[in-house]
């Protein structure tokens, strides 16, 4: 049985991917890929998001990621919010992200980072929109932003925390998401966490262009380049999940995809007019 994979954060608009991602996308579903969330991280890529995600069939979110705080102004977040509203009645329109905190870049994680965060959770809140977070070294503040406005649901991406982060976290409704960082076998506090959670708890990611894989990141070095993520890469991710967790990758995939599914439930709307669900 093919694999059945959804990606749930990539920035497949990115510039990087400018003059190859058709091809990158046909191999990704050669691979298996079925669908893909492109989160979105400032006002510069909004249209880039939503025009990659109509072009291939995919998702995207809308938000500001916490780099870009502190460029961010009052104006920017009510075009966001007018944004979302006139977003609401597009079906590949999946809920707000890249939104979050980071304490290891400077002004990421600060006070006016925090209003940022808070004020792009209260958007998605008032509307049952989906979320998908960024915390680096931030759990704490991004679960006190949580107290204050719960999401309907979503993820965390790139989940890096302790088994009491991952508890409180999946409290809030929340799925953890774990890309290319699974597949180095130093990475031991995130192999562990994975193979630890219940099913239903977590969901595959790439963020490509970003968060190279072991054999991405070594494949790199050898011809003296930069590594890029790949969408085909979460193949990969996918076929480690399931070692770790010790069952097949083609339950793997439909672990995930059913998770994801719940975290974003329009997604599960965009979907469901081919055959994806048929034996999930």
């Amino acid at each position: 049985m093919p694999l059945k994979l959804i990606d749930t954060h990539a920035h497949l608009q990115a510039g990087v991917f400018e003059s190859d991602l058709d091809a990158l996308v046909a191999c990704a579903r050669a691979q298996g890929l079925q669908s893909a969330l492109i989160c979105a991280s400032s006002p510069d890529d909004w249209d880039a998001a939503r025009d990659a995600a109509h072009r291939y069939g995919f998702g995207y979110l809308l938000g500001i990621h916490p780099f870009e705080a502190r460029r961010t102004r009052p104006a920017d977040l009510r075009a966001l919010e007018a944004r979302i509203d006139a977003a609401l009645a597009d079906p590949h329109f999946i809920g707000v992200g890249e939104i979050g905190l980071d304490r290891v870049v400077p002004l990421a994680g600060d006070a006016a980072a925090e209003a940022v965060f808070a004020a792009q959770l209260k958007m998605a809140r008032d509307r049952s929109l989906p979320v998908s977070i960024h915390s680096r070294k931030a759990h704490d503040r991004i679960l006190a932003g949580l107290k204050r406005f719960p999401a309907a649901s979503g993820a965390v991406h790139a989940f890096n925390g302790s088994p009491e982060d991952a508890r409180r976290f999946l409290a809030f409704g929340l799925r953890l998401g774990f890309g290319g960082s699974l597949t180095y076998s130093g990475s031991l506090r995130i192999r562990r966490t994975l193979a630890r959670l219940p099913a239903g708890a977590w969901v595959l990611e790439t963020d490509a262009p970003d968060m190279p894989g072991a054999g991405r990141r070594a494949a790199a070095e050898s011809r003296g380049v930069p590594p890029r993520t790949e969408p085909a890469d979460l193949a990969d991710v996918c076929r480690e999940a399931a070692r770790l967790r010790g069952i097949t990758a083609e339950a793997a995939a439909e672990e995930s995809a059913a998770a994801a599914c719940a975290a974003f439930p329009r997604l599960r709307r965009l979907l469901e007019d081919d055959d994806f669900f048929l034996g999930i």
